[in-house]
């Protein structure tokens, strides 16, 4: 008499299915565990990543987007400090793909920061699983000066420093126009500083092996010492860095806004 299992492979052969070995099947179920397993944290990824899109402040009030494809240094009179430019910024990405720092981007008005910027994410949100947000300082100012009374002003502002608290990669946009426009430098109010200390001691946690894992890219029209003048010296030393390596100066580009 034919036990239960001979009946269901011959009925499995009848049909011209494919027998597998115990080894076979495991294997195959371990495929699709770990397919399983891919889609999830994909899934997870893409949510995170929605949120961080949810809470960042875009100058224009819409996400606005840029790549190093479109970065073209022939369209500064000096090509060859565009180009030199450009590739210091594709340079910084490929390292912080492998450590976690903080940038500094620096120079006039409508030379190309935020553009180079938005590159350096796109780059991140293409071709890695970190989490990015982009934060233009003038719009967080008027965030977190709401008005005690507005509740929703409140919870928005809770939401915002949250992911800037957590996000893999934070971009502050034009830190300092902020506080100091057309040359004239004035201090930060103390609702803001503590806001942005906050945030700076949040981003330099570090891993069990001592490495931090969160960057930091500021964009600014003002110097070191402009911006030492409006904030505390304890903030300007853990959001802008002044290691030479992770500094972009577009000294010599033109603005070429239309």
């Amino acid at each position: 008499m034919q036990s239960v299992s001979d009946v269901a492979k011959e009925w499995i052969r009848s049909k011209g299915g494919t027998l597998l070995s115990s080894e076979e099947l495991n294997s195959r179920l371990a495929e699709i565990d770990q397919q399983a397993s891919d889609k999830a944290l994909s899934d997870y990824l893409e949510l995170k990543r929605r949120v961080y899109q949810r809470d960042s402040l875009w100058p224009s009030g819409r996400k606005a987007t840029f790549t190093f494809e479109r970065w073209l240094p022939e369209r500064q009179p000096d090509v060859a400090t565009a180009t030199a430019v450009k590739k210091q910024a594709t340079d910084l990405f490929k390292r912080l793909r492998r450590e976690a720092f903080n940038v500094f981007l620096h120079g006039s008005a409508g030379v190309g920061k935020t553009a180079m910027t938005l590159a350096i994410l796109d780059a991140f949100e293409r071709f890695t699983n970190k989490t990015t947000m982009f934060v233009s300082a003038v719009s967080l100012r008027e965030a977190v000066m709401f008005d005690f009374n507005d509740y929703r002003a409140r919870a928005r502002l809770e939401h915002i420093e949250k992911s800037m608290l957590e996000v893999d990669v934070l971009v502050i946009d034009d830190f300092g126009s902020e506080v100091g426009m057309a040359g004239s430098v004035r201090q930060a109010t103390e609702r803001l500083q503590q806001f942005y200390m906050r945030v700076a001691d949040a981003r330099y946690e570090v891993d069990e092996n001592g490495r931090r894992t969160k960057c930091t890219i500021i964009t600014s029209n003002n110097t070191h010492g402009e911006l030492r003048a409006m904030y505390n010296d304890k903030l300007i030393s853990r959001l802008v860095t002044k290691k030479p390596d992770n500094i972009i100066l577009f000294a010599g580009l033109e603005d070429i806004r239309e």
